[in-house]
């Protein structure tokens, strides 16, 4: 089955794409989902990939120009399609450079359609036969090369790492630079196994701490692509960036002494109850401690009130919430706790200088 999303921001031009004949059993090609702007479609798209995406141009709040980037750059869609009147066609045809697949004008005909969807199941299976060469390829390579992985590095920049530790970096780089040198500068052969090292530290780096899924997009990490980087500087600059993305991570939630461990129960027990009511309160409870003495304790490591660090954790999480669910604003404030709305948008444009309507166009059209 292939998996169409159509994003136009009038309903009846998405009803009547839905209404063609070609849909469903015939062809293969199922429409999954719909969305109203860019917006919603790139929300939509990054919990359900599809193979095909129909997009209007011009929609408010995210284009389709704006869609299609978006979407390239995160591989949400295998093949983008804009609709486009006649008047668009030359605006159509500049967004070539952003590796569109094709055009359909409106509205959109039978004929114009069936040719377009057998383009993309031809496209799809050539694209599939690809990888699975490609893979087949990297195996070959992997029996090659498996004389030499970088464990040593591994263990290290897993370890600092996971405590948020600079260090992490000198030993990223040493890794790069130990693995290109054994592996005698093959660009593809270091790439496969720089791929496979940092997916390792990712997925260590998880299990040490399972609650970053609250906070980070794990696709981030997922897969770096290093076999498309045209040199190993610039893999080297991209394994730099990840490990210092996932140690700045790290020290926004777990602040302070890390030799301390009090500082380290209340920063896991908020972390931990980030969509409870949190207060000293209950963090009192929870430690058998005073709560002056939370307060004291945490206040001098620091530099934070505990009722602080309890807003900017929810803030961020907020944050997450906004762009990877389809939650209102309201929704968002009472999966936190926050009983006002009023306060919570309050609360969060004091955080962040932007009101939770204003962050997630900005951050969505990056």
């Amino acid at each position: 089955m292939f998996k169409v999303m159509i994003v136009d921001d009038m309903e009846v031009m998405r009803r009547q794409i839905k209404r063609l004949a070609l849909w469903g059993e015939n062809t293969g090609f199922h429409i999954i989902d719909e969305a109203e702007d860019g917006q919603e479609a790139l929300i939509k798209l990054k919990r359900q990939p599809v193979d095909l995406l129909i997009t209007d141009i011009k929609m408010p709040r995210v284009d389709g120009m704006e869609l299609l980037k978006e979407t390239y750059e995160n591989d949400l869609a295998t093949c983008v399609v804009f609709l486009s009147e006649y008047g668009e066609f030359n605006f159509a045809k500049e967004a070539i450079q952003y590796d569109i697949f094709d055009y359909l004008v409106k509205p959109v005909q039978d004929k114009e359609l069936k040719m377009l969807l057998e383009k993309v199941k031809n496209h799809i299976k050539e694209k599939e036969q690809t990888e699975v060469h490609l893979k087949k390829l990297e195996s070959k390579l992997m029996d090659k090369i498996d004389v030499y992985y970088p464990t040593n590095n591994l263990i290290a920049i897993i370890k600092y790492i996971s405590i948020g530790n600079k260090k992490a970096i000198e030993a990223t780089v040493s890794m790069v630079e130990e693995t290109a040198t054994a592996l005698e500068y093959d660009k593809l052969k270091v790439a496969i196994v720089l791929e496979k090292a940092f997916n390792e530290i990712w997925m260590e780096v998880r299990k040490n701490h399972d609650w970053l899924e609250q906070f980070v997009d794990t696709t981030t990490f997922a897969t770096m692509g290093l076999t498309h980087y045209k040199d190993i500087d610039s893999m080297t600059e991209k394994v730099v960036e990840m490990t210092k993305l996932l140690i700045s991570i790290i020290n926004t939630y777990i602040i302070g002494n890390r030799n301390n461990p009090i500082i380290n129960q209340i920063c896991m027990y908020v972390i931990n109850n980030i969509e409870r009511k949190i207060n000293m309160s209950s963090i009192s409870e929870a430690l058998f401690l005073s709560k002056n003495y939370i307060g004291d304790v945490f206040k001098e490591e620091t530099g934070m009130t505990v009722g602080q660090y309890i807003t900017m954790v929810k803030i961020q999480r907020a944050k997450h919430l906004i762009l990877n669910d389809m939650l209102k604003n309201y929704e968002v404030a009472q999966r936190l706790g926050y009983n006002d709305v009023e306060y919570f948008g309050k609360t969060f444009k004091k955080i962040t200088g932007l009101s939770p309507a204003e962050f997630r166009k900005t951050t969505t059209k990056k």
